[in-house]
Formats: C-alpha cells, structure tokens, sequence
C-alpha cells in the first residue's frame, strides 16, 4: 500500500521513463533502456512501501490476538460473576467485543483472502 507521496512520485517517475522512451523512439532508435537512477528509484519506493506493509499488518494482527483474548478472560470472568459483579463483568465483556470488533476490521485490510 503506497502513501499518496509514493503514489505520485511513482506516477512521476513512471511518466519521465515514457517520456524518454518516446523520444527514443521518434528519433527511429529500437535500443531504448530506462534510465537505472529512476528504476533505482522505483525500486526503493516499492520496497519501503512493502517493509512497511509487512509491520503494520504484523501489528494489526498482533492487536487482534490481543484483543481476542481479552475477550476470552472477559467471557470467562461473566462466566463465574455473581450479583452485582455480573454487571460489571457483561460491560467488560461488550467492551472486549468492540475491541475485537475493531481489530478485525483493522486486520481485514491486510488479509490477503478478505
């Protein structure tokens, strides 16, 4: 996933390397090659923008396991509440649940089968 920089630098640099090879190719020229500073340059692009979507999707599915699991001890702790703790216990139980619910939603956008 490209920031909007990325994004527009790449559509720059992608338009520059056109440019160029149809200016090779009006002079009647056939061994056009990319310059490498701007490959060079899309490479890098590419590559940061992938490191950085293999930490943010390892975080958001690290914050799911979390999540999940505090709503597993919150399920557990409804499960043995009595009286008035029983209100206290169902709250935190539907708070784990948002929680879960927004972690997944996070989550989703990285999933590769979603």
């Amino acid at each position: 996933m490209y920031t909007p920089g990325e994004k527009l630098r790449l559509a720059w640099l992608t338009a520059k390397a056109a440019k160029s090879a149809i200016l090779y190719a009006r002079q009647g020229q056939d061994d056009w090659q990319p310059n490498p500073r701007i490959e060079r340059e899309m490479d890098c692009i590419t590559d940061r923008a992938e490191k950085r979507w293999e930490r943010e999707s390892s975080a958001a599915f690290a914050k799911l396991a979390e999540a999940e699991d505090e709503l597993t001890a919150a399920k557990a702790d409804l499960r043995a509440a009595k009286g008035p703790e029983k209100t206290a216990a169902r709250r935190r139980r539907n708070d784990a649940k948002d929680k879960v619910r927004r972690a997944r939603a996070a989550a989703r956008r990285y999933d590769p089968h979603a």
